[in-house]
């Protein structure tokens, strides 16, 4: 039986793992959940994943959700010793620093900053929201001082989890001019096998966006 992912197309964290799967080119069926009409709340879902979140995998009965851990079991199991994720511990670890700062910091002063827009709360990105936004990206880049990668001198899970968060702020208007180390990650990132195929959904999330918004970045 396929592995199957369940997920929401125009997600930054599903769309990390679809770049996964089309580099590793695993045979994977892909589920899209309908948010709005509650499909992550039935019964059936709530048996695989509780929390109701996607993307979720279900790996023949294996349930497994939170992007990042699922691409950490991908490689692990489909694909054990990739350089998208060595076993030598310290540049795993450099790999999982890059993923945990993903998820507690950017994520919290990037997307979540948005959320009242999402929310359709305010059609306005405020000053604030572009200040705490901008610091953000400010403190990401500092990451690619020393490499052209997140994580040392090879691509890896790290800019995988990165590239489709970043791609959607591309596509939304915000200005990467001040942020010259981050504009040139995101163009090494062309040698992907899924780049260009993430690059046509980050550009439908931005179209999204900017229909929100009467005053954008």
């Amino acid at each position: 039986m396929p592995i199957t992912l369940y997920y929401y197309p125009m997600g930054p964290p599903a769309r990390a793992i679809i770049l996964l799967i089309k580099e590793l080119g695993l045979n994977v069926q892909l589920k899209v959940v309908d948010l709005q009409a509650g499909e992550t709340r039935t019964e059936e879902f709530l048996k695989m994943n509780p929390q109701h979140t996607v993307p979720t995998l279900d790996d023949n009965g294996f349930y497994l959700w939170e992007s990042r851990a699922i691409l950490a079991y991908l490689v692990e199991t489909y694909s054990p010793g990739h350089t998208l994720y060595p076993t030598i511990p310290r540049e795993r670890a450099a790999i999982n620093r890059i993923l945990h700062h993903d998820l507690s910091t950017l994520y919290a002063h990037t997307t979540l900053k948005l959320m009242p827009i999402w929310m359709r709360q305010t059609t306005v990105v405020s000053e604030d929201m572009k200040k705490e936004f901008y610091e953000a990206l400010e403190k990401l880049e500092r990451y690619l001082i020393r490499n052209e990668w997140f994580a040392g001198e090879n691509i890896t899970l790290a800019d995988i989890s990165l590239l489709p968060t970043i791609a959607s702020m591309v596509h939304t208007g915000v200005d990467f001019t001040r942020f010259p180390r981050l504009a040139a990650w995101y163009e090494n990132c062309k040698i992907l096998k899924g780049y260009e195929e993430d690059q046509q959904v980050a550009e439908q999330a931005g179209a999204y966006f900017k229909s929100l918004v009467t005053e954008g970045f």
